[in-house]
């Protein structure tokens, strides 16, 4: 996949994620929170996304969603 697809492709599914999260919000269109998380995770983990991923950086970890600090923060106050 070349550079271009794979930003395009990241793009597209970043913006039909927040389409997501927008009509979870929104009163008329209120989605559940069950359909909002089965849709991110069709939009963002698939075999597309990943192809695009792996075209940006091929090395590239995902980051962990526990900041450093916060793990030594509570690692800290358990004592």
């Amino acid at each position: 996949m070349k550079t271009i697809d794979a930003l395009i492709a990241l793009t597209e599914a970043i913006r039909l994620a927040r389409l997501e999260l927008a009509c979870y919000q929104d009163s008329e269109c209120r989605g559940t929170p069950e359909w909002t998380l089965k849709r991110l995770d069709e939009l963002l983990r698939n075999k597309d996304i990943d192809a695009a991923m792996n075209a940006i950086d091929p090395n590239a970890e995902s980051p962990s969603i526990v900041p450093h600090n916060a793990e030594r923060q509570r690692t800290a106050s358990k004592q």
